[in-house]
């Protein structure tokens, strides 16, 4: 929804700073949850490696150097061979997520602050929460969590590590993330208060989004979603054209998405066409689906709308607080394949 969302809250640092809600919607398309047979073995292999993997202690240990890296077809392959391709394949990644690691323990130091180990398992409880709401009635947590390690490369080392980050980056913003009164009143509306289910065009131009409104006002109103959804998937420049431009449930209090698409989904009946709205980057066309009743509050709906604004609160700080830190101490490489990839990655 990024062509309409009036404002931005993504989180682009790699891997450094992702928590378990960072994970979800990348997780579910890079690797699908699934039970077959292939996937359970794959499952398993990575478990075997895990138990595999070498301490640091044993890595030095005297007569360890003297084992290759890789052996193919029975020839020996060093690490010096091996080095570069690493370096350029994944340099950027573990510059990143290694300064970010030593620039967060200096500011934690600095600020007279530490971590617990119980604040390093509160980082995993909180993503094997997250996975079992996202992976209901799929595999178990323990399956889901392995999943989602082994599609991004997160290996013992890097799991870790990427635990204790976030556990450092949380420790150093948690006190700034407070959701106001407001904060909180807007969220229970948002939660609780009506909904609207509408499927969208995004066009480049007006002259488009006009043309394609022309031709679906045309169509008898019973025959529209199926017309709509057949010219989103063909036409639309919003990433929701996959689904034929269908949206998830919209509250008019969601300040994520622009006032004129708030203002538009409450004005539309099922299979009735909006305007051509103006956004950002493109012309919106949007098409009613239905709408969701309100619901009654439970009693502690305040303390629960709080907890979720002060994770989203906190996690966005984390990000924000881990791009400050690469930017006011750059990492300097000097190897030439690790440097090349640094410098080569997105913005």
């Amino acid at each position: 929804m990024g062509h309409f969302a009036a404002c931005s809250t993504g989180t682009a640092v790699v891997l450094s700073v992702v928590t378990a809600v960072f994970f979800l919607s990348a997780c579910a398309g890079d690797q699908p949850v699934s039970t077959h047979q292939a996937t359970d073995d794959a499952l398993q292999g990575v478990r075997e490696a895990e138990k595999s993997v070498q301490s640091p202690a044993a890595a030095s240990a005297p007569g360890a150097s003297a084992r290759p890296t890789v052996t193919v077809s029975g020839i020996p392959v060093d690490m010096d061979r091996v080095l570069p391709v690493l370096g350029e394949a994944a340099g950027a990644v573990a510059v990143e997520e290694t300064a970010i690691d030593l620039l967060a323990r200096r500011e934690l130091e600095r600020s007279g602050l530490t971590i617990s180990t119980a604040d390093i398992q509160a980082e995993e409880r909180a993503l094997q929460d997250a996975l079992e709401r996202a992976g209901a009635g799929g595999p178990g947590t323990g399956d889901l969590i392995m999943q989602m390690r082994r599609s991004r490369g997160l290996g013992p080392v890097r799991y870790a590590a990427l635990l204790e980050r976030n556990a450092m980056l949380r420790r150093l913003v948690r006190d700034e993330c407070e959701p106001t009164a407001e904060q909180v009143a807007q969220g229970i509306e948002v939660r609780y208060g009506p909904r609207y289910v509408v499927r969208i065009i995004v066009a480049a131009t007006q002259l488009e989004a006009a043309e394609i409104r022309g031709r679906l006002a045309e169509i008898p109103a019973d025959q529209r979603q199926v017309a709509f959804a057949t010219q989103a998937f063909e036409r639309s420049i919003d990433p929701s054209r996959d689904r034929g431009g269908l949206l998830e449930p919209i509250s008019p209090a969601d300040v994520s998405y622009a006032a004129s698409v708030r203002s538009a989904v409450t004005a539309l009946p099922p299979n009735e066409l909006s305007a051509v709205i103006a956004l950002d980057n493109g012309f919106a066309l949007l098409l009613g689906v239905r709408s969701i009743a309100a619901e009654s509050q439970p009693a502690d709906a305040a303390q629960r709308v709080r907890a979720e604004l002060r994770s989203r609160l906190e996690r966005i700080a984390m990000d924000q607080l881990a791009r400050r830190l690469l930017a006011t101490s750059p990492p300097t490489v000097f190897d030439a394949s690790m440097n090349w990839s640094w410098q080569s990655r997105r913005p």
